[in-house]
């Protein structure tokens, strides 16, 4: 199944076609292919980020070009449509907000800059004046102002969590926390999660891809916590996983805002090799040769599907990360150990 996000979705075909070409552009580019992968990964989220399921942080990890993005649209879709009798009644309540880490370009991450994102996306208001109270049992420290203190929007944070009553946090991006990190300061950064999860009764989610491995293998306390949803790819040589691909591929295809639809099916085999099994890079690739195609006033050639492919370089490389990563999580995702105990039982 295939969505478009905005008010585009109501358009017919007819009056996409008549669409000028950066709105055609961004037509395609909101399209959003639910497949099998996609709806495993989100129903365990959604699994996962319920309450009382004693998960405080999920990881969300899979290859570049996977489809995380999608996903975690998808995720937050789903989530407001069962919460949407609740908001209605309470206009404050946010049941999920989904942020980007931020790369500030400084040495250390920015937890400022994280802690100023997620207070936007609650409608925080007055974030540049935030001071700890006493009822907050914080003080500054000396020579340190209310606008400088890291402190003062943590707790800030914490008590608009609570009252917005959210349940969910995602955080794109995520590998960014880990950039020039050892193992103590990593520590640290999940600890700070971790605690911020646990204290304001909500669940993170770090999506990123297999770089995240790491961060619950830290501490046994981070891996009782911390559960890992991996979003495949489609393998080569599987038929099940081949029909997929084909079938997103179709879906894609049939989405695009062109007259005459081309006919990609015969193509299936060759572009799951060039995207690596990825229906997000798929998607990119389309992308590039709808771009070309409509420069050319709508006029479809197989040649600027070829020039929309990655390089082989680039590809190699997106292929090596992540058949290492494929192999740093052949037993730790969520849902894997158990198939292995009911074979045995």
């Amino acid at each position: 199944m295939d969505t478009i996000n905005s008010q585009l979705a109501s358009l017919t075909r007819e009056q996409v076609l008549e669409l000028t070409t950066s709105e055609k552009l961004q037509y395609f580019n909101e399209v959003v292919v639910r497949h099998p992968r996609m709806g495993e990964a989100v129903d365990n989220v959604m699994t996962l980020s319920a309450p009382n399921t004693g998960t405080d942080i999920i990881l969300m990890i899979g290859p570049t070009g996977v489809g995380k993005s999608a996903s975690t649209a998808t995720i937050r879709r789903k989530v407001l449509e069962t919460c949407g009798s609740e908001m209605s009644a309470d206009p404050g309540f946010i049941p999920i907000v989904d942020i980007e880490a931020p790369a500030s370009g400084e040495p250390n991450f920015s937890w400022r800059m994280l802690y100023t994102r997620l207070g936007e996306a609650l409608c925080e208001p007055l974030l540049d004046r935030k001071a700890p109270t006493h009822a907050e049992r914080r003080i500054l420290p000396a020579g340190v102002t209310a606008k400088t203190t890291v402190a003062a929007l943590r707790v800030s944070i914490e008590s608009a969590l609570e009252h917005r009553r959210t349940r969910l946090v995602v955080i794109d991006e995520a590998a960014h926390i880990l950039a020039n990190c050892g193992e103590a300061k990593l520590i640290a950064h999940m600890n700070a999660l971790k605690s911020l999860a646990n204290l304001s009764g909500v669940t993170l989610m770090l999506v990123g891809s297999y770089d995240l491995y790491k961060l619950p293998m830290l501490s046994g306390q981070l891996a009782r916590r911390t559960a890992i949803v991996h979003l495949p790819r489609y393998m080569k040589g599987s038929e099940r996983d081949e029909n997929c691909f084909r079938r997103s591929l179709l879906a894609l295809q049939m989405k695009l805002p062109l007259d005459p639809i081309p006919d990609l099916e015969c193509y299936s085999e060759n572009l799951q090799q060039a995207c690596v099994g990825c229906v997000g890079t798929l998607k990119d690739t389309l992308m590039r040769a709808l771009a070309m195609a409509l420069e050319k006033r709508g006029k479809w050639k197989n040649e600027y599907l070829r020039k929309s492919l990655l390089p082989e370089a680039p590809l190699t490389a997106i292929l090596e990360e992540t058949l290492q990563g494929e192999r740093l999580l052949a037993n730790s995702a969520y849902g894997q150990n158990s198939a292995a105990w009911l074979k045995s039982a």
